[in-house]
């Protein structure tokens, strides 16, 4: 029995370079990697990270973009800055992604000049709170201002986006038409550059107000696939402003900026759903796309949710204190009616802890920000003193106020009061 089993096994050995008789392949870029050769190492963390030539792992891409991180190439440098900012393929930590980032601008390199300048601009903070990174404005503009002068064109157009914020004077604004237009003349240029010079024309800022011009640019911006020029272009087709009004390609429009990961998009798009002929499926589709946007911190969709979980309506189960959190999710982000939903759970202990002070705080949030209903209740609470001392003079400011804005029953208070003491 043994000796068969030998004799099996020798006739095994015999057959086996029949079924091998081709190498294993020599993996070239590997074992320059090994030996210590910076540039195979920086090529095989971009195969492993984008799935070239072998299975895609952003841990092995992080670990040999590190190694040639180390060995001072800043293409590699900003690479493995880029896995520390996102957490592919190692943990998350935004203060090394700036630390990284810095390396390879100090070789000059400016897509990591250009990081530095976006998170100088929001500030770098541990999770237990500690600044590690202080917030600077003035120091992200500086270095936009210095990259776009070198024609560095995501500075040209951060630095664009900045000059065309709503407070700022019409110079700035005009300069940023000038940055925009000098963009746009290019042969090849960011889609996003257009969608900006649209607002210009629109706002007249730099220009002439342009309506047709506005619109044109916007549809040029969504043709060559800019994501924003979709949903804006959207917006006006619903609306039917400066266009005719078009349902059908509004939708279109809203679903391909959805596609391409728009938050404002998905939550137009989300919102066409929930309106459209129900359906368990069509609600199943909304609900994942409210979700999408909410999970991109658009204020809008986490209020629609809110609302949700508050009424156990749309087919989710009741849920006031989720209901709670995602309101105030939106509240920070400013969105008035968050604020004011948040407002009137505080002061009724409605789904969280009655608490008056925290009640008063949200009605005057929404209240400066002009919200009528808000300003009136912010009169309330000084009439009364809900959560503040009482003050009958701010009480008739802040009702004059919302009467204004045209809240009728502050309107009618307002006559009352004029014949009564608070």
């Amino acid at each position: 029995m043994n000796g068969k089993i030998v004799v099996l096994f020798l006739a095994l050995a015999v057959l086996m370079p029949a079924f091998c008789d081709e190498e294993e392949p020599v993996d070239k870029l590997r074992t320059e990697a090994q030996s210590g050769k910076l540039d195979a190492c920086f090529y095989l963390g971009n195969e492993y990270f984008y799935g070239e030539n072998r299975k895609q792992n952003f841990t092995l891409a992080a670990h040999w973009y590190r190694k040639a991180a180390e060995g001072g190439i800043p293409e590699a440098q900003f690479n493995y800055a880029h896995c520390l900012e996102t957490g592919r393929g190692t943990e998350k930590d935004l203060f090394a992604a700036y630390q990284w980032y810095r390396k390879a601008a100090d070789r000059n390199f400016k897509p990591a000049l250009y990081m530095c300048s976006r998170l100088i601009a929001s500030g770098i903070y541990s999770k237990d709170g500690k600044t590690l990174l202080r917030p600077s404005q003035a120091g992200a503009l500086e270095i936009l201002e210095r990259l776009a002068a070198q024609e560095f064109e995501a500075a040209e157009l951060d630095l664009a986006s900045y000059l065309l914020r709503r407070d700022s004077p019409l110079a700035e604004k005009a300069r940023a038409f000038s940055i925009l237009s000098k963009v746009t003349a290019r042969k090849k240029f960011d889609p996003a550059a257009l969608r900006m010079l649209a607002d210009c024309y629109y706002g007249g800022f730099g220009c002439p107000t342009d309506p047709d011009k506005m619109v044109e640019l916007l549809t040029r911006a969504s043709d060559l696939g800019d994501a924003e020029a979709k949903a804006k272009l959207g917006f006006l087709y619903e609306s039917g402003r400066l266009v005719p009004a078009d349902p059908e390609k509004a939708t279109a429009l809203y679903r391909s900026a959805a596609e391409m990961g728009h938050p404002m998009g998905q939550f137009k798009y989300a919102e066409h759903l929930a309106k459209g002929e129900p359906s368990a499926d069509r609600q199943k589709e909304a609900l994942k796309w409210y979700r999408k946007s909410a999970d991109q911190r658009c204020a809008q969709a986490l209020f629609k949710l809110a609302l949700f979980y508050f009424d156990g309506s749309f087919g989710m189960d009741k849920d006031k204190q989720l209901a709670a959190q995602l309101f105030y999710e939106a509240a920070q982000l400013g969105y008035t009616r968050a604020q004011f939903n948040l407002a009137v759970m505080f002061e009724k202990g409605d789904g969280l802890n009655k608490d008056l002070y925290a009640a008063f705080f949200w009605f005057m949030q929404a209240a400066q920000r002009q919200d009528p209903a808000a300003q009136r209740r912010v009169a309330l609470c000084y009439a009364e003193g809900i959560g503040v001392d009482k003050n009958t003079v701010k009480a008739q400011e802040w009702l004059l106020r919302a009467a204004q804005n045209g809240d009728m029953i502050a309107a009618k208070m307002l006559e009352t009061s004029r014949f009564s003491v608070w």
